[in-house]
């Protein structure tokens, strides 16, 4: 999947594309649940648990996705923290972006922590989010820890209408000038708008 620069812009200009429902409507709304049903989807999995974080007060044009091993096998470490009290758990997993502007999402290998703070009444979870995938980091083939999952994943957004980007291609540098309203890559800095900022991007 390789998009136009009008199809980046308009991307940019925060107007979905693409052919398939609902991103063919331009509805965010109908976008948004559809996200949220494919989030449940992955959560009925025997194999697979998932998170997913919304960045905030800002908009995200993406839905951050962390998915890990149901079974446990995803624990890195686990410790109790009496002074508060609570128990924190670092999990390897896989981070997934779905994009809202088009039907598309990025891959990449993560490690987060998951904080379960005891109340007197109930527990409460908290996942700590990574700031964002680097373009270097995506993936699309398995890696070792979690193949079967991975596959469960490609399956089930493949089910859903959405394509894999690959890192060759969200990697190149835009071919057009623009300004684009994202705190992931800073031109200030010297930083360059990539194929990534214009379908993935943070405005806080």
């Amino acid at each position: 999947m390789k998009y136009t620069n009008e199809q980046l812009q308009t991307m940019i200009a925060r107007d979905p594309i693409g052919d398939i429902y609902p991103y063919n409507t331009k509805d965010e709304d109908l976008i948004e649940e559809y996200i949220q049903n494919l989030y449940y989807t992955f959560n009925r999995s025997k194999i697979i648990k998932c998170e997913t974080d919304h960045h905030g007060s800002g908009y995200a044009s993406y839905v951050d996705f962390f998915c890990y091993k149901r079974d446990g096998g995803s624990v890195l470490e686990e410790k109790y923290i009496e002074e508060y009290p609570c128990t924190e758990i670092h999990l390897e997993g896989l981070a997934i972006y779905i994009s809202r502007l088009a039907p598309v999402a990025i891959i990449a290998k993560d490690a987060r922590w998951k904080t379960i703070i005891d109340t007197e009444k109930e527990q409460d979870e908290y996942f700590s989010a990574k700031c964002y995938i680097c373009p270097d980091e995506v993936i699309t083939e398995s890696p070792d820890f979690m193949v079967e999952e991975f596959l469960e994943i490609i399956i089930k957004l493949g089910i859903a209408g959405y394509s894999i980007l690959d890192k060759e291609y969200i990697s190149k540098p835009l071919s057009f000038e623009t300004k684009i309203p994202t705190i992931l890559t800073i031109p200030e800095l010297n930083e360059i708008y990539k194929v990534f900022d214009g379908i993935f991007y943070w405005e806080d």
